[in-house]
């Protein structure tokens, strides 16, 4: 967590230093923005940031902001950078605007954060994993709701069941066979017996 107020003549610098970090993401933005003329009238205004990497020794801008409007309260936004150089390296964020030399113009500019963004890439073995990605319009305000209809999985069950029906014809021979089931019983005996988890 930064804080830090950005002035035109005092950039912000900071050194990342992990190998790991696939992104960063800054968030920065004002403590207002507004100008008042003469007269009261409170009009908007604009304030110019840059936020730059050092490549090989030199400044390169990765991203140019300009903040319009007239913001009466803090605001902040946030932009994520992909393409980071190799670490480590400095990052920092330059005010362009001249900074304000009197009441009448609020245009203080802040670094609120960054964050180091580690894209985790898990694998899930013997798991069932589902996703689903839908356009929330599609919805309006009522909640997505999932439902899924499992077989099972395939455990050993005797010989003599038939899962589909849950019943058992003739005689059992001792052996097992792998079918699908959502039987409790075999499902506790998988359980309790599986080399991996039971």
């Amino acid at each position: 967590v930064l804080g830090v107020e950005v002035k035109h003549d005092n950039p912000v610098t900071r050194t990342v230093v992990s190998e790991n970090i696939d992104r960063l993401r800054f968030t920065f933005g004002v403590q207002m923005l507004q100008e008042t003329t003469d007269k009261g009238d409170r009009n908007p205004s604009s304030v110019n940031l840059l936020i730059q990497f050092q490549r090989s020794g030199i400044w390169n801008t990765e991203f140019d902001i300009t903040i319009n409007g007239k913001i009466t309260t803090q605001y902040l936004a946030s932009v994520v950078a992909d393409n980071l150089p190799p670490r480590p390296f400095s990052v920092r964020m330059v005010r362009v605007t001249p900074d304000s030399t009197t009441d009448r113009l609020q245009n203080k500019t802040l670094w609120s954060s960054y964050t180091e963004i580690i894209d985790i890439r898990q694998g899930y073995p013997g798991t069932a994993v589902a996703g689903l990605l839908v356009d929330a319009e599609q919805f309006g305000s009522q909640q997505v709701t999932r439902n899924y209809h499992l077989r099972g999985r395939i455990f050993q069950v005797p010989s003599n069941y038939d899962p589909d029906t849950r019943t058992y014809t003739g005689l059992w021979d001792g052996t097992l066979k792998p079918a699908y089931t959502n039987n409790p019983a075999w499902c506790t005996m998988d359980i309790l017996t599986h080399p991996r988890y039971g």
